[in-house]
């Protein structure tokens, strides 16, 4: 597990120039070594090929030239303007305490070094208790504003299984939670993340009219302002899970989003706005603090699945309405959220090691099932669990008739 916090530090005033002299260089060479990508084929050739004539120009740490030279590697674009410039532990970059301050000294140049002190916030309380609670910390990072980026790491520990799951199901306009007993019944079934959607609505329409008149600074300023609100209320709504994962002794479940296929403009601009990456980055790093287990389980038929008997029923909607859900096969009408988030918990729960020990499968005249978990695929045969490796096009499973 990976985490990054963001440290200040009060260097003086000519710590400060000598910081940000370093930093103009670095995104110099570092646009430079954008423009001498072409024509490599893998990064070895790219190495050998801009490595010694940089370290001839800018006489940096071989260190630091290799950072940069594998972060150009990786870089899309042809130039940037801003800069995170990563020092290794203990080689390049050490930190060390007075009775006063902690201080953290990075190594520029050979025999070069500056040791600027870290400002006592909350961040770097926040550091100094994941470095407490084991994490570690071999590699710091200096950025065009001068502030320092601790990179932690800490390896996973095996976590036991917790007895109940928690779906969830997320879309653009709220977040579906239910959690399900190892007997598929529903303990609790709540909407989260209803008032992102109300306010980044709202930002819209703002932002439509400030476009319209021309206004810049204001677009900039409303651009950060609806950044910081979703990333307020993300960490909120996962606190809020977190709660109810603990309180029901339930591992989470979220289902495996990928690259969607294009369907129109404003379909386009809808998913592209969901913050699901940011969202499921905050939901692994509070279920490694909270010791809780995250599964990623396949999204296949996530919304097309009926939860009450299992069949897949077509296009997964009513006639008309987008958001209700209704099954051909058991009648069942309920709302298209909590379908998929019963789903893709009961999925978790399916793939289950203890889930292949249960007895056989008994279905009801209505195509209900009496005593155990099930999904069905497209052909109608019932299967206890949909796996994520699909080979051409169609789930496997442990199937039973």
């Amino acid at each position: 597990m990976k985490r990054a916090i963001l440290l200040q530090i009060e260097p003086t005033g000519r710590k400060a120039a000598m910081l940000a002299e370093f930093g103009e260089s670095a995104i110099s060479e570092f646009n430079l070594m954008l423009s001498e990508r072409e024509g490599c084929k893998r990064i070895g050739e790219f190495h050998h090929k801009v490595c010694h004539p940089s370290k001839d120009r800018t006489h940096f740490n071989i260190q630091i030239v290799t950072s940069l030279i594998r972060d150009a590697w990786k870089k899309k674009c042809d130039k940037v303007e801003r800069l995170t410039i990563k020092f290794n532990v203990p080689r390049n970059c050490k930190t060390f305490s007075t009775k006063s301050l902690d201080f953290v000294e990075l190594g520029i140049r050979p025999r070069d070094r500056i040791a600027v002190p870290i400002v006592e916030n909350r961040n770097w309380q926040r550091y100094n208790a994941l470095l407490a609670d084991g994490w570690e910390c071999k590699t710091y990072g200096l950025t065009s504003e001068l502030q320092i980026v601790a990179y932690l790491s800490k390896e996973e520990t095996p976590i036991p299984q917790r007895k109940s799951v928690l779906g969830i199901d997320f879309n653009a306009k709220n977040i579906a939670v239910t959690v399900l007993s190892p007997q598929n019944k529903v303990l609790r079934q709540l909407y989260f993340g209803k008032r992102i959607w109300v306010r980044r609505k709202q930002v819209m329409e703002r932002r439509a009219l400030l476009q319209s008149y021309g206004n810049d600074k204001a677009l900039r300023r409303q651009k950060t302002y609806e950044r910081n609100f979703v990333d307020t209320n993300l960490g909120q709504t996962v606190a809020e899970i977190m709660r109810l994962a603990l309180e029901y002794d339930a591992d989470i479940a979220i289902e495996n989003l990928k690259r969607f296929k294009p369907r129109g403009r404003r379909f386009n601009k809808t998913v592209m706005r969901m913050p699901f990456r940011k969202f499921r980055e905050i939901l692994a790093s509070r279920c490694f603090d909270r010791n809780v287990t995250l599964n990623i389980v396949d999204s296949w038929h996530t919304s097309k699945y009926c939860s009450h008997c299992g069949a897949v029923a077509g296009n997964g909607h009513s006639s008309g309405n987008y958001a209700l859900f209704g099954c051909k096969g058991c009648g069942v009408q309920m709302n298209s959220d909590r379908n998929a988030s019963r789903n893709i918990a009961l999925k978790c729960l399916l793939e289950r090691k203890d889930s292949l020990d249960r007895k056989p499968f008994q279905i009801s005249n209505r195509g209900g099932l009496v005593n155990d978990l099930g999904l069905s695929d497209e052909s109608g045969l019932l299967v206890a669990v949909q796996h994520s490796n699909h080979l051409d096009g169609k789930p496997t499973g442990f199937s039973r008739g």
